[in-house]
């Protein structure tokens, strides 16, 4: 098996052009989240797999797998610097709450496509084009089993069944018209993301009925969705997630999505219920009852049917279990954020658009019950009550209400839980509520990786802190040691761009660390200078006396002055020249023979690189 496995070369020699070079916004367009669970199995060969199809970036998002997953996943991120980011978190959290990680993640890095996927190859990365091009027409794209052209590879009965039931079950409940609802191949434009995130704080589901609730958001705000047909591959490495009470959270969420929202289908066109409407809402109902039970039994008979199986196998009879010898699972702990204690009686509300934040997202809130017109303090406090930052003032409208107030989140406001305080200078009144600061680890992408001394390198780069200056050091080991090379500031989405001049250096790797003065978060990458190798030819190896030779050169430190010795580096030199901002020189006839006579040797010396090149030539008489 070993002897078969790609080396990090070849899999890099594999990547197309367009997957290796990021340049321009071009890697600010795609990017496909990979929640992971005990995937180090397929991780290795999924993420080459993606950069193959082209300018999609990659975030893993790994619930600390004890395989290693996370390990591997740092490991591919330094091998596949630029296009590959993980984010870890503590534990296994679910799948839902994976995803909602990730899209605050990559949104906030101005990502402007997000694709979702499983990491065991049961979708297959050659898709995703097919996605993306979709996705320029639709608002989102679900990549579908059960459209046309689609379908499933190495099921049993018992899934396939479960799985379009439960598609079925959803459409029907919910009024939606896709055919696959439980899948997980999917694309969103950025817009429908950052629509449905201040609601996605309530989403109710955390396993596979992410993906139901999902769609069923989207749909209830009117973007244009269309599916796609792909084949769905079951897992060849590794254990499926799938269980009892994944199933069961599903026929749950449902329910209760349609009897808290109602269907996903616009009211615009009701009409006065008649007699034949009643009629045929009863037959609605009563067909949602029997998909009801008929799921319930098809997902009694997909837990038990692999016992049965065995149980036949070894002449043995499974009793079923009884309720006695079912569990409840323990209750899951949830943390309470405390609030500051306020004396006053709280006749105001508040509410955030977004309670957790990173320092280069906005603090979104709108709020009422404050008197017309009055001025509003607005303050920022800590879990003790003890105020943090001061921000501007606001003034109530006519109705004592704030519309939508937007302000940045304070510079060197630290992580963690913070309340947000707003109180009426007239009334008195107090409305507060409670956000959770957490920082993003900057990303940086360079123009190019390797380059030599006096050539310009771009760079740009996200999840700076607003307005604060970012120093860029060039040096070997630590980030004290290195020189500054260009200082930027960034915009108020904690976003950088510039350029840097490589200095004059020695050959070989350094790095370069980008470092916030106020976040004091340093991100590093690697980075190579290249040495000068200069050249000389001249014209003609072999003149006659009192003709004049000329030669170029190439590969000198740009804009470096050259000088022309003859036979030995003493006194003035015979010629003086002047490379070019790409190190290249030609000086046609530029030295006289004269009477010069047997074998001779120019000595071309480079005033900043202190490279010597000599080349010999024969007076001819």
């Amino acid at each position: 098996m070993k002897g078969n496995t790609p080396s990090k070369r070849e899999e890099m020699d594999a990547l197309p052009q367009e997957a290796l070079v990021n340049s321009g916004n071009g890697h600010k367009k795609s990017v496909v989240i990979v929640p992971t669970y005990n995937e180090a199995g397929n991780l290795q060969r999924l993420v080459p797999s993606i950069l193959r199809q082209g300018p999609f970036d990659i975030l893993i998002v790994d619930d600390n797998s004890p395989d290693g997953t996370g390990e591997l996943a740092e490991e591919l991120a330094r091998r596949y610097m630029g296009r590959v980011s993980v984010l870890h978190r503590p534990g296994k959290l679910g799948l839902g709450s994976a995803y909602l990680a990730g899209f605050r993640y990559v949104l906030a890095l101005g990502y402007q496509q997000v694709y979702t996927m499983d990491a065991d190859f049961s979708h297959d990365p050659s898709v995703l084009p097919v996605l993306r091009a979709a996705l320029e027409e639709a608002d989102v794209v679900l990549g579908s089993r059960y459209v046309a052209g689609g379908g499933t590879l190495r099921w049993p009965l018992w899934r396939r069944l479960l799985s379009r039931g439960g598609s079925a079950y959803a459409s029907l409940v919910l009024g939606l018209p896709m055919r696959d609802l439980t899948g997980g191949f999917k694309g969103f434009r950025r817009q429908v993301l950052e629509a449905l995130l201040p609601d996605l704080e309530t989403i109710q589901a955390q396993g596979y009925a992410f993906q139901i609730e999902m769609t069923y958001r989207c749909a209830r705000q009117g973007f244009r969705i269309v599916e796609v047909p792909i084949r769905f591959e079951e897992r060849q490495v590794g254990k499926s997630k799938m269980s009892r009470g994944i199933v069961t959270e599903a026929l749950r969420v449902v329910w209760s999505l349609r009897l808290s929202q109602g269907s996903a289908r616009p009211h615009s066109d009701a009409r006065p219920r008649t007699p034949h409407g009643s009629r045929r809402m009863l037959v609605v109902a009563l067909a949602v009852v029997m998909a009801l039970v008929s799921l319930t039994i098809i997902v009694g008979a997909a837990s038990l049917a692999p016992r049965w199986f065995a149980a036949l196998a070894h002449g043995r009879v499974v009793q079923p279990a009884s309720l006695s010898q079912m569990h409840p699972p323990p209750p899951v702990q949830r943390r309470s954020i405390p609030a500051p204690s306020v004396a006053r009686t709280q006749t105001a509300s508040l509410e955030l658009h977004g309670a957790d934040l990173t320092p280069n997202v906005p603090l979104r809130f709108a709020g009422s019950g404050f008197l017309p017109r009055e001025v509003l303090v607005v303050t920022i406090q800590d879990q003790q009550g003890q105020a943090e930052v001061q921000l501007a003032p606001l003034i109530a409208d006519r109705a004592g209400k704030i519309g939508a107030a937007m302000e940045a989140i304070p510079a060197g406001l630290p992580p963690g839980i913070h309340t947000l305080l707003v109180e009426g200078q007239r009334s008195h009144r107090i409305a507060q509520a409670a956000f959770q600061v957490h920082w993003i680890p900057p990303t940086v992408h360079l123009d190019a990786y390797s380059a030599k001394p006096g050539h310009d390198i771009g760079f740009d780069g996200s999840g700076f802190m607003t307005k604060e200056t970012v120093e860029v050091r060039l040096g070997r080991t630590d980030q004290a040691s290195a020189q500054v090379v260009a200082a930027v500031t960034a915009n108020v989405g904690g976003n950088i761009a510039g350029r840097f001049t490589v200095p004059p250096l020695p050959e070989g790797n350094y790095t370069l660390f980008f470092a916030g003065l106020q976040s004091q978060t340093p991100v590093s990458v690697g980075f190579s200078v290249q040495g000068f190798h200069p050249w000389v030819v001249l014209d003609n190896y072999a003149p006659s006396p009192h003709t004049r030779l000329g030669f170029v050169g190439r590969d000198f430190v740009p804009n470096e002055e050259v000088l022309v010795y003859l036979n030995q580096r003493q006194g003035a030199p015979v010629v003086r020249v002047q490379a070019d901002g790409s190190g290249r020189f030609a000086a046609p006839a530029a030295l006289e023979v004269g009477g010069l006579s047997g074998e001779n040797t120019l000595i071309f010396v480079g005033q900043k690189s202190g490279a010597v090149v000599t080349t010999s030539f024969i007076v001819v008489p």
